[in-house]
C-alpha cells in the first residue's frame, strides 16, 4: 500500500510479537509471505485518522477501499508517465450500415403549436367552449417554441400525452386538455404543423452508426494490429488481447471483451515496466514469489489439463449429443464453442434433475415429471452442475496421488475418498459439535457422492439435521421435501414429511403448509410410529394452537 520494502520490514522487526500468534506465519519467509497485512498495519499508523475509524467488522473493507484508490492512483499515474496512448479504432462499414437502416437514422417529428393553459382545467374547458378556429385560439394563446418529439418543451416540461395527440389528429387540430407532470398545470393546444421524420444527412449520422457497429461485439482486427503506444511504440496490439482471452474459460469468453483485456494487460504491463526500472525482479521478495507463482503455474496447469472443455467425454459423444440437442440447447452456438456446455449436458448426475424439481416445481408449470422438463432444469441449473462436476474431477485427481500427513501443525486437511470415512469425518465434528465444519463436510459430500441414491437420502438427513440446530430452517425444509419428493415410497420418509411439517409449524410458522406436510404423510403412512404425533399437531393446527394449550394446562394442573 505504498509503502517502501525498508519501512515494512522495520515495522514487522519492530513488531514481531504482535504477528507471533498468527496461524499464517512462515518462519522462512514471514515478510514475503505476509506484506499485504504488515503493510497495512503500516498504513493505518501512519493514517492516525483513518486507523481511529477502523474496527475489526469494518478493518477488511476499509482497507480494501483505501488499496483500490492506491492501484487507480498509481495506474493513472503510470499511464501519464509512460505517455500510453490509446489507438482510436474506426470501426468498418458505417456508410454501409447507414444506407442499410435509413430507419435507424430519421430526426424526430416536431410540431409548431400554440397553447393555452391554467391551473384549473373546468376554467380551461371553459375558454375553450367557444373556441373552434386558430384564429380565435391565437387571441388567447402562445406561440410554443418548435416541439420536438419525445423532448421537453419549453416552460412546460415533458408531456408524454402530446405526441399520442398529434400521432392521432395530425396537423390544423386542437388536442384534448391535459395535465402537465412537471408544472401541475392544464394545457390545451392547436397543431399548426407536423414535420415529419427525415433522414439525417451522411455527416450526422455516421457517429451514430459507427456507435451501433460498435455496441454489436468487437470488430475484428488483424492481430497486428496496434491498440496502445508508448510514445511513438507500440506497446500492447490485438495479439495480445487473443493470448489473453484465449487463456479466459470459454463460458466467460463472451463477457471478457477487447477493451477489457486491453485495460488488464496495459496495468499488468506498467506494473512490471516500472518494477523493473526500480530494479525490484532482483530483490528476496520477487525470487519468493517467482518461486510460489511457478509452482501455482504447475499446479494450475495440470488442473486445467484435467477441467478441460471436454470435461472428460470423448469427442464423438460430445458430437453425439450436439446433433441430437443443438435445435433445443445449443445454437446459435457452434460446436467447438458448444463443447462445455455439451459435456455439463452428458455428465449431470440424474439426481440433480430430480433435487431440482422437487424443490422448484413451480417453475416448471404442469410438469409431471422431471424428464419431460430436462432441457429446461438443464438452462436452469448447468453452472452450479459445472462446479460440482468441476470439483469431482479434482477430487479424482488427489486420489490418484497418495498424500501422508506427518507434520500435523500445519493443519493440513486432505478428505477421504469413499463416502464411509467422510461420513465418519463429518459425524466426529458433530460429536464435537463443531457444526459448521460439520454442515461443510455434508455439502461437500453431496457434490462428491451423487450417484448412489441411498448415500444422497443419508446426506439430505444429516444436512436437514444440521441446517435445524445452525436455525437455517429454510434449508432444513428443503432437503426434508427432497426426500420426500424423490424417495416417497421409501419405508422411512414418513419421517421425512413428519420433519418438514414440524420445522415449518413451530420454526417458520408456516402452519398453512406444515398442514399439507402433515397430512401427506398420514395418507401415506397412516400406521407409522409418527403418526399420533402428527395427528395431534394436525388438530392442533386446525384449532389454532388451542389443543396444545389446553394439553399444557392439564399437564401444569396434574402437577399440582
Amino acid at each position: 500500500m505504498g509503502q517502501a520494502n525498508r519501512d515494512l520490514i522495520g515495522h514487522y522487526k519492530g513488531n514481531q510479537a504482535s504477528y507471533a500468534d498468527s496461524s499464517d506465519i512462515s518462519v522462512s519467509m514471514p515478510l514475503a509471505f505476509f506484506r499485504e497485512k504488515i503493510a497495512a498495519d503500516l498504513f493505518l499508523k501512519k493514517n492516525p485518522e483513518l486507523a481511529a475509524q477502523v474496527n475489526d467488522s469494518n478493518r477488511a473493507m476499509v482497507i480494501d477501499s483505501c488499496r483500490r484508490a492506491i492501484i487507480s492512483s498509481e495506474l493513472d499515474k503510470l499511464k501519464k508517465r509512460y505517455n500510453v496512448q490509446l489507438v482510436k479504432i474506426e470501426p468498418p462499414g458505417a456508410e454501409e450500415y447507414y444506407k442499410a437502416n435509413p430507419e435507424k437514422f430519421q430526426t424526430k417529428a416536431t410540431y409548431k403549436l400554440l397553447g393555452l393553459s391554467s391551473t384549473d382545467s373546468a376554467s380551461l374547458a371553459k375558454k375553450m367552449k367557444d373556441i373552434s378556429t386558430r384564429e380565435k385560439f391565437a387571441e388567447l394563446a402562445a406561440e410554443i417554441p418548435l416541439v420536438k418529439q419525445g423532448h421537453l418543451i419549453a416552460g412546460i416540461g415533458m408531456l408524454p400525452a402530446l405526441d399520442a395527440e398529434v400521432s392521432k389528429l395530425g396537423a390544423k387540430k386542437f388536442t384534448q386538455i391535459m395535465r402537465a407532470p412537471d408544472t401541475q398545470n392544464y394545457y390545451v393546444f392547436y397543431i399548426d404543423s407536423v414535420i415529419a421524420p427525415q433522414l439525417k444527412p451522411l455527416d450526422r449520422a455516421i457517429p451514430l452508426a459507427k456507435s451501433i457497429i460498435e455496441s454489436q461485439g468487437d470488430i475484428p482486427l488483424d492481430s497486428s494490429t496496434v491498440l496502445a503506444t508508448i510514445g511513438d511504440k507500440p506497446f500492447v496490439t490485438e495479439k495480445d488481447v487473443l493470448e489473453l482471452r484465449e487463456k479466459v474459460p470459454p463460458m466467460r469468453r463472451a463477457s471478457f471483451g477487447r477493451e477489457i483485456a486491453l485495460n488488464n494487460i496495459i496495468e499488468r504491463n506498467l506494473y512490471a515496466k516500472a518494477a523493473k526500472e526500480k530494479g525490484l525482479d532482483k530483490s528476496y521478495e520477487y525470487i519468493a514469489w517467482t518461486r510460489q507463482l511457478t509452482d501455482e503455474a504447475y499446479a494450475q496447469i495440470l488442473i486445467d489439463s484435467i477441467l478441460t472443455a471436454t470435461l472428460g467425454v470423448p469427442e464423438d459423444s460430445l458430437k453425439a449429443a450436439y446433433e441430437a440437442e443443438k435445435d433445443s440447447l445449443f445454437l446459435p452456438r457452434s460446436f467447438e464453442d458448444s463443447k462445455m456446455e455439451v459435456a455439463v449436458w452428458l455428465r449431470i448426475p440424474e439426481l440433480s434433475y430430480r433435487r431440482e424439481f422437487a424443490l422448484n416445481r413451480n417453475n416448471y408449470a404442469g410438469a409431471e415429471n422431471w424428464e419431460s422438463v430436462k432441457r429446461p432444469i438443464y438452462r436452469n441449473i448447468r453452472y452450479g452442475e459445472l462446479r460440482g462436476i468441476q470439483e469431482r474431477k479434482l477430487a479424482d485427481l488427489f486420489k490418484s496421488v497418495p498424500v501422508s500427513i506427518i507434520d500435523t501443525s500445519w493443519g493440513l486437511e486432505f478428505l477421504p475418498d469413499n463416502f464411509t470415512e467422510f461420513a465418519a469425518k463429518a459425524k466426529a465434528e458433530y460429536e464435537n459439535r463443531n457444526l459448521p465444519k460439520t454442515r461443510t463436510l455434508w455439502e461437500k459430500a453431496k457434490i462428491l457422492f451423487p450417484q448412489s441414491d441411498s448415500v444422497q437420502k443419508t446426506i439430505s438427513y444429516e444436512l436437514a439435521n444440521i441446517y435445524q440446530e445452525l436455525g437455517q430452517y429454510s434449508l432444513a425444509v428443503n432437503e426434508y421435501k427432497i426426500i420426500a419428493s424423490i424417495w416417497p415410497d421409501d419405508p422411512e420418509t414418513y419421517k421425512a414429511y413428519f420433519m418438514q411439517g414440524f420445522v415449518l409449524s413451530e420454526y417458520e410458522k408456516k402452519d398453512s403448509l406444515a398442514l399439507i406436510a402433515f397430512e401427506a404423510m398420514l395418507d401415506k403412512f397412516p400406521n407409522s410410529e409418527l403418526s399420533d404425533d402428527a395427528k395431534m399437531m394436525v388438530a392442533n393446527i386446525k384449532s389454532g394452537g388451542k389443543v396444545f394449550e389446553d394439553l399444557i394446562k392439564k399437564i401444569e394442573a396434574s402437577s399440582e
